[in-house]
């Protein structure tokens, strides 16, 4: 019997590279994307890496929306893959929009869990692979909600492993570093137009320059896939997987005294 993975945030980017592996390695994928308008890119996608993917439109903030999704497809394997990054000072972001992070980035993985798992327990057990951030180790200004969703989601995602292990459902930890997604303009446009609310307009100058930095050495997504890959695909895969540029420095940066990592990110940042 085919194994079903629905992936989340599967319209471009890493969920994209995910939903492809998936498809390669034999499973049934399911790219669950947020626009209509990405259905298209996804089928070239498919097409040119000569495998299918079966696309659902999903706003995973909607539930009901997400409980008929799961149950329609009743998934061996969850990946959530779906996140945004909106960077901004803390006391400049309105809390409807520091909401949305955790929305999509921790609230969202877990209700699609709890949804997928009557079906796992039904079958033969399932895994649920979380895609985070190296960042959720981070404290940087500007990424605050970003950084704190992430850890956020490491949190629950430890607490779900030890959960769901009698059910046999594996949970894994993806903690990527920078790859080229959209997800770099879409931040450069929020900065733009944040910029120009600030009394700090100079901030949001450094933190687009140190994006940017980030874009330039921004590796291929499909790095990322291929590490999904494996997490779906092994017998007993490991908790958590570290995969990219900066992966290893982040941990690293935490052995680093609170009192300099703080002058040298405040210098970076020009606060």
């Amino acid at each position: 019997m085919e194994r079903r993975v629905i992936v989340t945030g599967a319209g471009s980017g890493i969920g994209l590279e995910c939903a492809l592996e998936a498809a390669r390695l034999g499973f049934g994928a399911v790219a669950a994307i947020h626009h209509e308008s990405q259905v298209d890119g996804v089928r070239r996608a498919a097409k040119e890496a000569g495998v299918e993917i079966a696309t659902e439109v999903l706003d995973v903030t909607d539930d009901d929306r997400a409980a008929e999704v799961i149950g329609r497809h009743e998934p061996w394997g969850l990946v959530n893959a779906a996140g945004l990054l909106a960077p901004g000072l803390l006391m400049e972001t309105e809390p409807s929009e520091a909401r949305l992070h955790f929305d999509v980035m921790v609230f969202a993985p877990v209700r699609l869990a709890q949804l997928a798992l009557p079906g796992m327990r039904r079958g033969t057990g399932g895994r649920v692979v979380n895609v985070s951030s190296v960042l959720g180790d981070e404290n940087g200004p500007m990424l605050g909600w970003y950084e704190a969703a992430k850890q956020a989601l490491s949190t629950v995602s430890d607490t779900m492993r030890q959960e769901l292990a009698h059910d046999g459902v594996d949970v894994v930890l993806v903690e990527p570093g920078p790859y080229a997604t959209p997800i770099w303009g879409k931040a450069q446009s929020v900065l733009l137009q944040r910029r120009s609310r600030s009394p700090e307009p100079e901030v949001y100058d450094r933190t687009s320059e140190v994006l940017a930095g980030l874009e330039a050495i921004a590796a291929d997504p499909a790095d990322v896939g291929v590490t999904v890959g494996e997490a779906l695909h092994a017998a007993h895969p490991p908790f958590r997987y570290r995969v990219g540029p900066g992966a290893a420095l982040t941990v690293l940066a935490r052995a680093v005294p609170t009192s300099i990592r703080d002058r040298f990110t405040r210098s970076v940042s020009g606060l």
